[in-house]
Protein backbone atom coordinates (compact mmCIF):
# COMPACT_ATOMS: atom_id res chain seq x y z
CA UNK A 1 0.00 0.00 0.00
CA UNK A 2 1.46 3.20 -0.53
CA UNK A 3 1.40 5.99 1.94
CA UNK A 4 0.56 9.50 0.94
CA UNK A 5 2.91 11.78 2.57
CA UNK A 6 0.35 14.59 2.77
CA UNK A 7 -1.73 12.87 5.38
CA UNK A 8 0.57 11.97 7.57
CA UNK A 9 2.01 16.11 7.70
CA UNK A 10 -2.04 16.39 8.43
CA UNK A 11 -1.95 14.23 11.15
CA UNK A 12 1.44 15.54 12.89
CA UNK A 13 -0.14 19.17 12.92
CA UNK A 14 -3.59 18.28 14.30
CA UNK A 15 -1.06 16.09 17.26
CA UNK A 16 0.79 19.31 17.80
CA UNK A 17 -2.23 21.50 18.51
CA UNK A 18 -4.21 19.60 20.65
CA UNK A 19 -1.41 19.11 22.90
CA UNK A 20 -0.87 22.57 22.35
CA UNK A 21 -5.10 22.94 23.30
CA UNK A 22 -4.58 20.97 26.46
CA UNK A 23 -1.64 22.49 27.75
CA UNK A 24 -3.19 25.66 27.80
CA UNK A 25 -6.12 24.47 29.50
CA UNK A 26 -3.90 23.15 31.96
CA UNK A 27 -2.29 26.18 32.94
CA UNK A 28 -5.55 28.16 32.93
CA UNK A 29 -7.12 25.64 35.57
CA UNK A 30 -4.05 25.56 37.85
CA UNK A 31 -3.98 29.13 38.09
CA UNK A 32 -4.39 30.46 41.18
CA UNK A 33 -6.73 33.08 42.41
CA UNK A 34 -5.28 36.64 43.19
CA UNK A 35 -3.54 38.77 41.23
CA UNK A 36 -3.98 36.60 38.29
CA UNK A 37 -0.54 36.28 37.65
CA UNK A 38 -0.15 32.69 38.91
CA UNK A 39 1.33 34.22 41.89
CA UNK A 40 -0.78 34.58 45.36
CA UNK A 41 -0.78 38.09 46.78
CA UNK A 42 0.95 38.56 49.68
CA UNK A 43 -0.49 39.83 52.62
CA UNK A 44 0.53 43.14 54.05
CA UNK A 45 2.02 43.88 57.23
CA UNK A 46 -0.96 45.77 58.82
CA UNK A 47 -3.02 42.24 58.13
CA UNK A 48 -0.41 40.06 59.58
CA UNK A 49 0.11 42.15 62.49
CA UNK A 50 -4.03 42.46 63.30
CA UNK A 51 -3.70 38.59 62.77
CA UNK A 52 -1.03 37.99 65.50
CA UNK A 53 -3.00 40.95 67.73
CA UNK A 54 -6.10 38.96 67.57
CA UNK A 55 -4.58 35.44 68.74
CA UNK A 56 -2.87 37.65 71.41
CA UNK A 57 -5.68 38.07 72.73
CA UNK A 58 -7.98 35.45 72.08
CA UNK A 59 -4.94 33.64 74.51
CA UNK A 60 -5.31 35.90 77.51
CA UNK A 61 -7.24 34.34 80.97
CA UNK A 62 -9.58 35.92 82.98
CA UNK A 63 -8.45 37.94 86.13
CA UNK A 64 -9.96 39.37 88.78
CA UNK A 65 -8.54 42.64 90.70
CA UNK A 66 -8.97 42.83 94.67
CA UNK A 67 -7.77 45.59 97.11
CA UNK A 68 -7.41 46.42 100.88
CA UNK A 69 -7.87 50.00 102.01
CA UNK A 70 -8.60 52.19 104.93
CA UNK A 71 -12.11 53.19 105.07
CA UNK A 72 -10.88 56.00 107.15
CA UNK A 73 -7.51 57.66 107.83
CA UNK A 74 -6.67 60.83 110.11
CA UNK A 75 -4.52 63.69 108.84
CA UNK A 76 -1.06 63.51 108.90
CA UNK A 77 -1.14 59.77 109.49
CA UNK A 78 0.44 57.37 106.76
CA UNK A 79 -2.09 54.30 105.29
CA UNK A 80 -1.42 51.26 102.87
CA UNK A 81 -3.12 50.20 99.63
CA UNK A 82 -3.00 46.82 98.47
CA UNK A 83 -3.78 45.79 95.21
CA UNK A 84 -4.20 42.08 93.99
CA UNK A 85 -4.59 40.67 90.54
CA UNK A 86 -5.35 36.98 90.14
CA UNK A 87 -5.60 34.92 87.08
CA UNK A 88 -8.52 32.41 87.06
CA UNK A 89 -7.57 30.75 83.61
CA UNK A 90 -10.03 31.08 80.39
CA UNK A 91 -13.16 30.00 82.91
CA UNK A 92 -14.89 33.78 83.70
CA UNK A 93 -13.90 35.59 86.63
CA UNK A 94 -14.84 33.92 90.03
CA UNK A 95 -14.48 30.46 88.83
CA UNK A 96 -10.84 30.38 91.29
CA UNK A 97 -10.78 30.41 94.58
CA UNK A 98 -9.57 34.07 95.43
CA UNK A 99 -7.96 35.37 98.90
CA UNK A 100 -9.95 36.06 101.19
CA UNK A 101 -9.69 39.85 102.97
CA UNK A 102 -9.93 41.37 99.82
CA UNK A 103 -12.79 43.70 97.76
CA UNK A 104 -13.17 42.47 94.23
CA UNK A 105 -13.57 44.76 91.20
CA UNK A 106 -16.41 43.63 89.06
CA UNK A 107 -14.88 43.61 85.42
CA UNK A 108 -12.76 41.30 84.18
CA UNK A 109 -8.45 42.27 84.62
CA UNK A 110 -7.42 39.93 81.30
CA UNK A 111 -4.21 37.83 82.69
CA UNK A 112 -2.17 35.25 81.14
CA UNK A 113 0.57 38.86 80.18
CA UNK A 114 2.14 41.38 82.00
CA UNK A 115 -0.27 43.14 83.66
CA UNK A 116 0.33 46.79 84.79
CA UNK A 117 -1.78 48.58 87.68
CA UNK A 118 -2.01 52.34 88.22
CA UNK A 119 -3.16 54.84 90.80
CA UNK A 120 -4.53 58.22 90.70
CA UNK A 121 -5.49 59.99 93.76
CA UNK A 122 -7.85 63.13 94.94
CA UNK A 123 -7.45 64.42 98.40
CA UNK A 124 -4.52 61.92 99.52
CA UNK A 125 -0.56 61.24 98.02
CA UNK A 126 -0.28 58.04 96.95
CA UNK A 127 3.21 56.69 97.00
CA UNK A 128 4.05 53.56 94.90
CA UNK A 129 6.02 50.94 96.61
CA UNK A 130 6.01 48.12 93.67
CA UNK A 131 6.46 48.36 90.11
CA UNK A 132 3.70 49.20 87.73
CA UNK A 133 4.26 46.23 85.90
CA UNK A 134 4.34 43.15 86.70
CA UNK A 135 3.73 39.47 84.95
CA UNK A 136 0.80 37.24 86.06
CA UNK A 137 1.04 34.41 83.61
CA UNK A 138 -0.47 31.37 84.22
CA UNK A 139 -3.98 30.34 86.23
CA UNK A 140 -3.70 30.91 90.11
CA UNK A 141 -0.94 33.08 90.34
CA UNK A 142 -0.96 36.79 91.19
CA UNK A 143 0.67 40.05 91.58
CA UNK A 144 0.77 42.88 94.37
CA UNK A 145 1.14 46.42 94.25
CA UNK A 146 1.31 48.58 97.32
CA UNK A 147 1.10 52.56 97.61
CA UNK A 148 1.42 54.65 100.97
CA UNK A 149 -1.38 57.07 101.37
CA UNK A 150 -1.08 60.60 103.40
CA UNK A 151 -3.90 62.59 104.02
CA UNK A 152 -3.24 66.20 104.48
CA UNK A 153 -6.82 68.08 104.56
CA UNK A 154 -9.96 66.49 106.35
CA UNK A 155 -12.62 64.96 103.65
CA UNK A 156 -12.96 62.38 101.21
CA UNK A 157 -10.54 60.66 99.32
CA UNK A 158 -10.25 59.09 96.02
CA UNK A 159 -8.05 56.65 94.61
CA UNK A 160 -8.57 55.66 91.23
CA UNK A 161 -7.43 52.35 90.10
CA UNK A 162 -6.78 51.41 86.46
CA UNK A 163 -5.17 47.80 85.38
CA UNK A 164 -4.12 47.79 81.24
CA UNK A 165 -2.76 44.05 79.99
CA UNK A 166 0.44 44.48 77.67
CA UNK A 167 1.08 42.48 74.51
CA UNK A 168 3.78 40.65 75.01
CA UNK A 169 6.98 43.08 75.92
CA UNK A 170 5.30 45.96 74.26
CA UNK A 171 3.34 48.98 75.36
CA UNK A 172 0.51 47.90 73.15
CA UNK A 173 -2.12 47.71 75.68
CA UNK A 174 -4.77 44.64 74.77
CA UNK A 175 -7.36 45.56 77.58
CA UNK A 176 -7.55 48.67 79.89
CA UNK A 177 -9.97 48.63 82.76
CA UNK A 178 -12.50 50.67 83.62
CA UNK A 179 -10.99 53.71 86.56
CA UNK A 180 -12.06 51.22 90.02
CA UNK A 181 -13.09 54.11 92.72
CA UNK A 182 -11.91 53.88 95.68
CA UNK A 183 -13.08 56.46 98.54
CA UNK A 184 -11.95 56.77 101.98
CA UNK A 185 -12.88 59.36 104.82
CA UNK A 186 -10.03 61.44 105.95
CA UNK A 187 -10.92 62.97 109.40
CA UNK A 188 -9.06 65.74 111.11
CA UNK A 189 -6.75 65.36 114.04
CA UNK A 190 -6.45 68.32 117.18
CA UNK A 191 -2.65 68.51 115.72
CA UNK A 192 -4.47 69.44 112.34
CA UNK A 193 -6.74 72.39 114.04
CA UNK A 194 -3.99 74.18 115.59
CA UNK A 195 -1.63 73.98 112.17
CA UNK A 196 -4.89 75.67 110.98
CA UNK A 197 -5.11 78.47 113.38
CA UNK A 198 -1.70 78.87 112.55
CA UNK A 199 -2.34 79.17 109.11
CA UNK A 200 -5.24 81.52 109.60
CA UNK A 201 -3.09 83.41 111.78
CA UNK A 202 -0.28 83.97 109.94
CA UNK A 203 -2.45 84.66 106.88
CA UNK A 204 -4.33 87.29 108.38
CA UNK A 205 -1.14 88.78 109.35
CA UNK A 206 -0.16 88.81 105.66
CA UNK A 207 -3.56 90.60 104.32
CA UNK A 208 -3.67 93.22 107.53
CA UNK A 209 -0.27 94.16 107.06
CA UNK A 210 2.55 93.76 109.95
CA UNK A 211 3.16 97.50 109.60
CA UNK A 212 -0.37 97.87 110.88
CA UNK A 213 -0.26 96.11 113.20
CA UNK A 214 2.76 97.28 114.83
CA UNK A 215 1.16 100.70 114.42
CA UNK A 216 -1.86 99.63 116.68
CA UNK A 217 0.47 98.51 118.81
CA UNK A 218 2.37 101.41 119.19
CA UNK A 219 -1.06 103.43 119.60
CA UNK A 220 -2.16 100.97 122.60
CA UNK A 221 1.42 101.51 124.67
CA UNK A 222 1.23 105.71 124.67
CA UNK A 223 -2.55 105.27 125.63
CA UNK A 224 -1.26 102.92 128.39
CA UNK A 225 1.61 104.90 129.59
CA UNK A 226 -0.94 108.25 129.61
CA UNK A 227 -3.05 106.56 131.28
CA UNK A 228 -0.57 105.77 134.26
CA UNK A 229 1.22 109.29 134.40
CA UNK A 230 -2.74 110.63 134.72
CA UNK A 231 -3.39 107.97 137.50
CA UNK A 232 0.51 109.16 139.16
CA UNK A 233 -0.52 112.64 139.10
CA UNK A 234 -3.68 112.67 140.85
CA UNK A 235 -1.69 110.53 143.58
CA UNK A 236 1.11 112.49 143.61
CA UNK A 237 -1.32 116.31 144.59
CA UNK A 238 -1.54 117.23 148.35
CA UNK A 239 -4.50 117.06 149.73
CA UNK A 240 -5.16 120.61 151.11
CA UNK A 241 -5.24 121.17 147.31
CA UNK A 242 -7.83 118.51 146.84
CA UNK A 243 -11.62 119.73 146.77
CA UNK A 244 -13.29 118.82 149.85
CA UNK A 245 -15.58 116.02 149.75
CA UNK A 246 -17.88 117.27 152.42
CA UNK A 247 -19.21 120.94 153.01
CA UNK A 248 -17.25 122.88 155.41
CA UNK A 249 -19.44 123.45 158.95
CA UNK A 250 -19.03 126.96 160.11
CA UNK A 251 -18.73 127.10 163.69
Amino acid sequence: MRCDPRRGITRAALVLVALALAALGAGCGGSPAGNGSGTPTPQSGQQLFQVHLVADVNALDSGVLGYQAPATMPTGADATLIVEVTDVGKGAPGTASLPTGFTYARQDVPTGAIVGVSASCQGVTCGPDTPERQPVLTPGSTADWSWTLSAQGPGTAHVLLTAATYDQDTNIALHVTQPIDIAIAVTATPGYWVSQAGTWTKGALGFIGFGAIAGAVRWQLRRNRKKRRKSERKESTPADLKEPTEPVKES
